[in-house]
């Protein structure tokens, strides 16, 4: 009863994380210092010694996490190239706004991706993401952005329905203005099984970036969770 318990909070904190997206707030997205949450959503419907094929959605909340600034959903595909290599490819469709009552700007994404890993031992592993893609955003020239994350992540045991710890960290590449332009640091996640079927990750966030032809560097503070759920 007392295990039950404590997945049914986490899937109560998921449910009351959903509804909070009911509500917006007429406020400007400013990104320096700001606090900002993001919750994810994903589901893998097939899975074989071959393929994977999964779909995902996010929101993101910004100004101190007051209103809807973000939301994509995005179908992927991956194949199972060796058995330290995943090749992957997605679509994205994504809706941005700059403040609460303004139109979205629609953006397709379209990305493909070399996803290598390696299991070290019985608990540690890491892992590797380089993706490239093509931006194509609404009334703006397409633009080609790469991304390259790494991951270090480590199983615990006995710790009830926390499962791993980990940290990553990924840096983007802008091929218009052929620079850095954004790190995500991810200092803490935390990996909890809530069933057989059922994952969720919190994490903690520095998130980097520079707008445009901009120098100065800007942090914002992120706060997320990843609901997964495997058929």
């Amino acid at each position: 009863m007392h295990r039950l318990s404590k997945h049914s909070c986490f899937l109560n904190l998921s449910v009351l994380v959903v509804v909070g997206l009911l509500s917006t707030s007429p406020l400007q997205a400013q990104f320096d210092k700001d606090f900002s949450t993001w919750q994810a959503l994903g589901f893998t419907f097939y899975e074989d010694d071959t393929w994977r094929i999964k779909a995902a959605a996010q929101t993101r909340w910004y100004n101190d996490s007051s209103f809807l600034a973000t939301w994509f959903v995005n179908p992927i595909l991956e194949y199972k190239f060796h058995p330290n290599l995943d090749i992957g490819a997605t679509y994205l469709f994504e809706d941005v706004r700059a403040q609460s009552g303004d139109d979205y700007t629609r953006v397709h994404i379209f990305r493909l991706y070399l996803a290598p890993h390696w299991q070290i031992d019985d608990r540690i592993s890491l892992s590797m993401r380089h993706l490239l893609a093509l931006r194509a955003i609404e009334s703006i020239d397409n633009q080609w952005v790469s991304r390259h994350r790494f991951s270090f992540n480590y199983k615990v045991a006995n710790m009830g329905s926390l499962t791993g710890i980990g940290v990553d960290t990924e840096v983007f590449y802008n091929y218009t203005t052929n620079r850095l332009f954004e790190n995500r640091f991810k200092p803490l996640k935390l990996s909890f099984s809530i069933n057989k079927q059922t994952k969720l990750e919190l994490f903690y966030m520095f998130q980097t970036k520079r707008f445009g032809y901009d120098a100065t560097w800007q942090t914002a503070y992120v706060f997320g969770q990843s609901l997964s759920y495997k058929f």
